[in-house]
């Protein structure tokens, strides 16, 4: 399917109305489920960072959807959905407004699935919200983020769609997120600017003591940091994708002084895989507090089955690390 039939569109040529809608690889019996079934709805609703718990969900019409969608900035959303029309598997229509603190925002949202593509294999997905008056419309949009989460809401749907293609027997990689009070752009140049990364990069209690940077595709990152108990530790980044201010993709393993790979240096850790496939993703946060969302995640490269075993056991380690890591880099922007 051509990339351009990829990419969410939002219309707001009429005051009243956000439209946005995205062409996905996957046929629209399968886009309909996903969207309407309660087993699978709740793991991929929402913009980027968001997760969802669902109270109780009664899919007729007439029925309703009760959840509350939790921000990666802490905030909560209380969320109700009423059904009004369900023409399976080609239209939906509900309204969607808040519970709780969030009362003042209410809609109704038109969902149409086309078949489109070879053969009718994919799906063309339109999201049409229509809101009471211009200014409601424009409160979702400058408050809440509206136009930015309802792509990131759809691009969501899609990676869903994409893991269920590739079947639920893969490892799940790491994976932690963070909200920071920094636009895109600050936030970009904190992790690709050496003189930056040496105020920040590391664990709690780290210091970066040295580091280079050769921010291209095949360029590294090379640092040496001293940690707490006064162990000083090197490591690389091989950079393989750089899209400013989007996304970072590198290559990550331990290091000696010269930038040769090494085992890992800490006890304990002897099955750890000497390379990682680390991503990081930098998208506007469609919550109320804004700023930027960074997502990390991290599984092993051309690792051995007892290497990718251990690292997901070390979820948990790795993600005390990086949480004190992400505390440091708030501090950096004066959180």
């Amino acid at each position: 399917m051509p990339a351009d039939h990829q990419m969410s569109q939002a219309n707001l040529d009429n005051p009243v109305e956000i439209i946005i809608c995205r062409t996905f690889a996957a046929p629209r019996e399968l886009v309909w489920m996903v969207w309407t079934d309660p087993n699978h709805v709740g793991r991929w609703w929402g913009p980027a960072g968001f997760t969802t718990t669902t109270h109780s969900m009664d899919f007729r019409p007439g029925g309703s959807w009760r959840y509350t969608m939790h921000g990666p900035d802490g905030r909560d959303y209380g969320n109700r959905v009423e059904y009004i029309e369900i023409d399976k598997p080609s239209r939906l229509i509900y309204t969607l407004g808040g519970e709780g603190s969030d009362e003042s925002v209410s809609f109704r949202t038109e969902v149409v699935l086309e078949c489109v593509g070879e053969n009718g294999r994919g799906t063309k997905v339109t999201m049409r919200s229509i809101f009471p008056t211009a200014e409601a419309r424009d409160f979702v949009i400058n408050d809440h983020g509206a136009v930015e989460g309802g792509k990131q809401h759809l691009a969501n749907l899609e990676d869903y769609l994409a893991s269920m293609s590739a079947g639920d027997d893969h490892e799940p990689p790491f994976s932690i997120s963070h909200v920071f009070n920094a636009s895109r752009e600050k936030v970009w140049e904190a992790w690709t600017e050496q003189e930056h990364l040496l105020q920040w990069f590391g664990p709690k209690g780290s210091t970066m003591l040295h580091a280079t940077m050769d921010l291209r595709v095949g360029g590294m990152f090379h640092y040496c940091m001293s940690h707490p108990n006064g162990m000083e530790m090197w490591g690389r980044w091989v950079f393989r994708t750089i899209n400013r201010p989007d996304k970072l993709d590198f290559i990550s393993s331990f290091s000696n002084a010269s930038g040769e790979i090494t085992p890992a240096p800490f006890q304990g850790l002897d099955n750890f895989p000497p390379e990682t496939w680390t991503t990081v993703t930098l998208v506007e946060h469609a919550g109320k507090s804004r700023g930027t969302l960074v997502t990390i995640e991290a599984r092993p490269f051309n690792g051995t089955i007892v290497q990718r075993d251990f690292f997901t056991a070390f979820h948990n380690s790795m993600r005390q690390g990086w949480t004190g890591t992400m505390q440091q880099l708030s501090e950096f922007f004066g959180d």
